[in-house]
């Protein structure tokens, strides 16, 4: 279900598809929506500013006159400042909406590419049957599977179908569960960049003290220091976005460890089994995939571990473009804060003894090779 069919999200959904303020509207769609709101506005707008103006000059003594035209008119006023605001905003939302495409691009293609790859690796078991079933030859081929299985107690060459079948779904478990964790991982690490892209949006869109720009030094409280408010809000952010991004490497950071340390292994013998069993194109195109799998995999976690490092680093970029000259003091010694807590940009470690990134996924790309060069050297 459409966590936003839930009833505590659906009039969120509905309100916001109204003004054409949702993120997943279609851009023609929002741009009409927006078109229609401001046209309708100011059409009731003009009369309603004349209505205004008109008990000022002729009942300018008729207190309860001017009452009902003002209070009329301050929400107009709201009407503006709010949906202006909400609009103007929506930077915001598609800074955190470019990072959930690509997350969804992600996933999308990391499971497509491994679906595709299973498909291949568990039917090259059965294709040899299928070609002698439609040549009509009479070459013996014997019971195989598409993972190494030896049933004592069954006769595989009796209930073949049956037990290729089980062992096929049995593996299409492990698939579909790994490709659902990884799916996971990815929806995790976006929404973390996303979170980091929020927060440099909002530096980006710092305001600026109006008074010191003109040269006027006054010392403002905090809840009038519009600058300093706004920081305050952004630290928050950033505070969140850190967290997350904590939580992310003490929860894979033990997994990826080991996921490191068995797939560089597994690349170099499946890359001699392509140079050494590829007998047939059908086991040429299972331990192809299988080898891609892997390295995709790889190439995967490393991209999102550098995704979220460049994301994290971008921030004191962000920091440094804010006109801190012109804002006040003690807005700026936040300024400072930010700048400390960004020093150390997140990343994603594998057992916290190797930085998941793609100058080390070429590293390992590279360790690969030479197990795979002293693997065929001992042919």
């Amino acid at each position: 279900m459409d966590v936003y069919q839930k009833p505590c999200y659906k009039i969120m959904k509905t309100s916001c598809q109204l003004i054409g303020q949702w993120p997943y509207q279609s851009s023609w769609k929002s741009l009409v929506l927006i078109t229609v709101i401001w046209i309708a506005f100011f059409l009731q707008a003009i009369p309603q500013v004349y209505s205004l103006i008109t008990p000022m000059v002729v009942h300018r003594d008729d207190w309860a006159i001017l009452f009902e035209a003002f209070s009329s008119f301050v929400i107009d006023l709201a009407f503006i400042i709010k949906y202006y605001n909400t609009i103007q905003k929506s930077d915001l939302v598609s800074s955190m909406q470019d990072h959930a495409n690509l997350g969804y691009l992600l996933a999308a293609s990391y499971a497509g590419i491994g679906y595709v790859s299973v498909m291949i690796f568990v039917t090259e078991p059965v294709l040899p049957r299928i070609i002698n079933l439609f040549t009509e030859t009479n070459d013996t081929i014997s019971p195989k599977f598409s993972l190494p299985l030896e049933y004592i107690i069954i006769d595989k060459e009796k209930h073949y179908p049956v037990m290729f079948t089980i062992s096929n779904i049995f593996v299409m478990n492990i698939i579909v569960t790994v490709i659902s964790c990884d799916i996971t991982l990815i929806t995790f690490v976006t929404h973390a960049c996303g979170l980091f892209a929020v927060v440099g949006s909002r530096l980006k869109n710092s305001p600026v003290d109006a008074s010191i720009k003109r040269g006027i030094v006054k010392p403002l409280p905090n809840s009038m220091d519009i600058p300093y408010r706004h920081l305050v809000f952004c630290i928050r952010g950033h505070k969140r976005a850190l967290e997350f991004a904590e939580q992310l490497e003490y929860a894979y950071t033990v997994s990826f460890g080991i996921l490191v340390g068995l797939n560089l292994p597994v690349i170099s013998v499946t890359g001699l089994q392509i140079i050494t069993q590829s007998n047939t194109v059908e086991q040429l195109l299972k331990y192809l995939s299988f080898t891609l799998s892997v390295v995709m995999h790889l190439f995967f976690l490393c991209f999102l571990s550098q995704q979220l490092t460049d994301t994290s680093s971008q921030i004191q970029e962000y920091i440094a473009d804010v006109k801190w000259y012109h804002i006040s003091t003690k807005a700026q010694k936040l300024l400072i804060l930010m700048t400390m807590n960004s020093q150390m940009p997140c990343k994603l470690t594998a057992a916290k003894i190797m930085e998941l990134s793609m100058e080390n996924f070429g590293m390992m790309m590279k360790t690969c090779g030479s197990y795979f060069t002293m693997l065929l050297s001992m042919q």
